[in-house]
């Protein structure tokens, strides 16, 4: 051992070891690098721009469809000269990402060890080498994180410092406002550090700049401060729990399928605690701040995409101050982050260009991303001539262009489609993340959600205006509210009108003209409970009434304060029992399936005390879809009856 620590103290042997460091990443990030169906909408977006439509994403309309600003104008001037949208993003993208290993090893990273831990973490994790490429933004993110830590990691809390750390993390929050949750707790101890607070906040404020720039032209360009896809999450109508549900179910498969970035994450968080250093709090504050984010907002239904970043921020935690920067310390700890990595399947390295082969896994709503595109849009399958993408949705986007001529379409999976489809189509994402109408109104309530792909009803009408310059909706309001949209989007920038109505649409004077309740439970079935037993005994005794896929409101004729709520519900399904007073929804029962030999078993229900207290007069029941599988399968109900209180 003694030899061996001599030997890897020399200079020329450690410059050896970077080179075979940066090119084990160079290899490993071309095998991997593929591109996702999300990355292009943005490329629409870039695409438009460069031919002269503006920054929007359909050319009638001013939209920001998204969330990267500083990540998309990096590809701008590249694919100005291109005109290519495969090879262009994940040259960038693999440009970006080996700029982030070499700053590691050369700025970070202090010796062999350290640099071992960061290849065998980094390396062999699925969320980082997935994401790595993909067209999204998190190369960016990685690459700014590395440059602010080799800076802040000296110490030295000048008012120079103090502004390129400011500024670096303005730079980040353009490239994802998100990511400002990380860079807080280090801005605010780099501040308390420097000896003219007064002064130090006007620095912070000076590195800002760029991101109020973007603020002031995001809100007179668009209208609005954020992208529209915030807007479409944020405002879907999800009950925060099923966020919080669903955010924990991000980390549990993160843990199942990617126990590296789960492992990793743990000793992130766990070595501030015994190594109790006083330039560690803003670590375990970043790292803290951010894991919260992504419990709280129902994380991503790409699995790993989000903890790519805290997986760096904890990665650098490990190798400078977890006491493993000897060898004797750092193979083994490699060896075990390596071995913890191989025995899971789809090990990055590993994967080939059959790596879609076997089929699409999905688990509540959460993908293995690279795997479902990996076939038709990587790098390994690419050939001279061939287009790429290959994937059927691109295809079809081709066909709309090949056509020429001026279409509206209705899409859910929008990316591939919209950008191949070019700007004569006008496309209605009915997820709402490129729509200014369909963002703000709330999803159809589904038992089963799926982060980013809250689908929305399309109101009657809508079709036929979108694409086109008059109005059509059957829904008088929310026409109105509408016309609102189009004044910000599509009237002329310098409109004092205009500049009103963005006023009054970001501060909610517009919100009353949505009828939430009825976008929310758009073709749910409806039946009388005074009518209910009249057509029960009309039908076989195998038989039930149809809870369909937009589920079943029974509506009674006045309010009830009942406690029990006795139901016969066709067997093996597990079933919402949604509770309302007029339209305000009051809470939910869930039931979980029931094995039984009786077709329609008897179930007594206790109603919480909440909901008969306030009293309801309607309730509503969907049918929850299997483990694996989204689609809802449709039910049968025989009798329901209400207790006496």
């Amino acid at each position: 051992m003694k030899y061996l620590n001599d030997m890897l103290k020399n200079k020329r042997n450690y410059v050896l070891i970077l080179i075979g460091i940066w090119t084990f990443f160079a290899i490993l990030f071309l095998r991997t690098a593929w591109l996702c169906d999300d990355a292009y909408i943005s490329f629409r977006t870039i695409d438009n721009f460069v031919n002269g439509y503006g920054l929007c994403w359909n050319v009638n309309e001013r939209v920001q469809a998204y969330t990267h600003p500083l990540w998309l104008f990096l590809h701008i001037p590249f694919y100005f000269l291109t005109k290519e949208m495969f090879l262009t993003p994940i040259f960038i993208s693999f440009t970006v990402s080996m700029l982030t290993i070499i700053f590691v090893t050369l700025f970070v990273a202090q010796n062999t060890a350290q640099v071992l831990i960061m290849a065998s973490i980094l390396g062999f994790s699925r969320a980082f080498i997935d994401f790595s490429s993909s067209g999204l933004e998190n190369p960016m993110s990685h690459l700014l994180l590395v440059l602010f830590l080799a800076l802040f990691l000296r110490q030295k809390f000048t008012l120079q410092n103090l502004f390129v750390l400011s500024l670096i993390s303005c730079l980040a929050t353009l490239n994802r406002q998100d990511c400002i949750l990380v860079y807080i707790p280090f801005l605010m101890y780099s501040w308390w550090n420097t000896d003219n607070k007064k002064l130090g906040l006007f620095i912070i404020s000076t590195g800002f700049i760029p991101l109020f720039i973007w603020e002031i032209f995001s809100f007179i360009y668009y209208g609005f401060p954020f992208p529209n896809t915030a807007y479409a999450k944020l405002g879907a109508g999800i009950a925060r729990v099923d966020l919080l549900l669903q955010g924990l179910r991000y980390y549990v498969w993160t843990y199942r399928q990617d126990s590296i970035t789960s492992i990793v994450l743990f000793l992130g968080f766990m070595i501030p605690f015994f190594r109790r250093q006083k330039e560690l709090s803003p670590y375990i504050l970043g790292l803290l701040l951010y894991c919260i984010y992504i419990l709280w907002i129902g994380g991503d239904f790409m699995g790993g995409r989000f903890f790519t970043l805290p997986l760096l921020l904890a990665t650098i935690i490990i190798i400078r101050y977890s006491r493993l920067d000897r060898i004797k310390y750092g193979i083994p700890a490699s060896a075990i982050f390596v071995i913890s990595s191989i025995l899971q399947p789809y090990t990055p390295i590993l994967t080939g260009a059959d790596f879609s082969k076997g089929g699409f896994i999905s688990v509540n709503g959460i993908t293995t991303e690279r795997k479902y595109y990996y076939g038709w849009s990587s790098l390994l399958n690419w050939k001279p001539g061939k287009p790429m993408p290959s994937f059927s949705w691109a295809n079809e986007g081709r066909k709309n262009r090949q056509k020429n001529q001026k279409m509206t379409k209705v899409y859910g999976c929008i990316e591939f489609r919209s950008f191949f489809s070019g700007p004569l189509v006008h496309i209605i994402d009915y997820h709402g993340l490129s729509d200014p109408l369909l963002a703000r109104i709330p999803a159809l309530y589904h038992p089963k959600i799926a982060i980013g792909h809250f689908k929305r009803y399309i109101p009657e009408g809508y079709v036929d205006s979108a694409g086109n310059d008059h109005y059509n909706l059957q829904d008088e309001n929310l026409e109105q509210y509408y016309r609102y949209i189009r004044i910000i989007t599509r009237d002329p920038i310098w409109s004092w009108e205009r500049f009103k109505v963005i006023l009054k649409m970001n501060l909610g004077y517009y919100s009353y003209l949505i009828d939430n309740d009825r976008y929310q439970f758009a073709d749910t079935k409806l039946k009388l409970y005074d009518e209910w037993q009249e057509e029960i005994e009309k039908l076989p005794a195998n038989r039930g009434i149809l809870i369909p896929e937009r589920g079943l409101e029974i509506r009674f004729s006045e309010v009830q304060h009942n406690q029990w709520i006795d139901m016969q519900l066709k067997r093996w399904e597990k079933y919402h029992i949604l509770f309302f007073n007029g339209k305000e929804y009051i809470s939910r029962i869930v039931l979980e399936p029931l094995y039984t030999d009786a077709l329609f078993p008897n179930q007594t229900i206790k109603i919480p005390k909440n909901i008969s207290k306030k009293g309801f007069d309607k309730i509503r029941i969907f049918v929850h879809p299997g483990e694996k599988y989204h689609k809802i399968l449709e039910s049968e109900i025989r009798t329901i009856s209400l207790s006496p209180t």
